[in-house]
């Protein structure tokens, strides 16, 4: 879906930062590029007209093993611009930390590694909505995004994502809840919460 939109991509390894670059080039994108969260955050403010899509990958320096730097820079990009949409990329084994990202209002998620078809699938998606919105804009509407954290309630902004997120966590541990829950990083309740709220029910066998 060629799109002309500009799409801020940060990526810490520089081979696979080139990779990224020539990837979303060759789908039509304006890539402006960073390898931390020192250079994103300057680099977003400087475009003349505001970045609509991000691809962020969590494990950032100074510590690329944790995932809390990208979660910051998460959200700090949605605190100055919250319309944008950020697809995070996670190891395959944290869906705890996809979880969080979508909490903190990231679009969607993608689990290393990623091939091109599955990342042109979701930009594909988030630039469905920047359209929609620009023609609700264009309207004289706008949507409303309201966040809470996870405790206080429901998320009602990357709900795809989440439920996704939750169906196929479900679907690994055989429908255990508990060992679900954890791999989530929720406790029982929250996961029910979920379940119940996207009509996850476990097939009879």
């Amino acid at each position: 879906m060629p799109t002309g939109l500009t799409i801020l991509l940060v990526e810490d390894d520089a081979s696979l930062r080139d990779w990224w670059c020539g990837a979303l080039e060759d789908m039509g994108y304006q890539v402006l590029s960073a390898g931390s969260a020192l250079e994103a955050l300057p680099l977003s403010r400087q475009t003349p007209t505001p970045i609509e899509l991000a691809l962020l990958d969590l494990g950032l320096p100074p510590r690329p093993n944790d995932p809390s730097v990208g979660l910051e820079l998460l959200r700090l990009l949605l605190l100055e611009r919250p319309a944008l949409k950020v697809v995070v990329l996670t190891g395959q084994d944290e869906a705890a930390i996809a979880l969080t990202a979508i909490g903190l209002g990231a679009f969607d998620f993608l689990n290393k590694p990623v091939t091109r078809k599955r990342l042109g699938e979701a930009l594909d998606r988030a630039v469905l909505f920047i359209q929609a919105e620009r023609q609700l804009s264009a309207e004289g509407q706008a949507r409303l995004t309201l966040t809470a954290p996870m405790a206080e309630g429901v998320q009602e902004f990357g709900a795809g994502a989440q439920e996704r997120l939750v169906r196929t966590v479900l679907a690994e541990q055989a429908f255990n809840v508990t060992q679900a829950a954890r791999k989530l990083g929720l406790s029982r309740e929250h996961l029910y919460y979920f379940m119940k709220k996207f009509g996850i029910e476990r097939a009879a066998p």
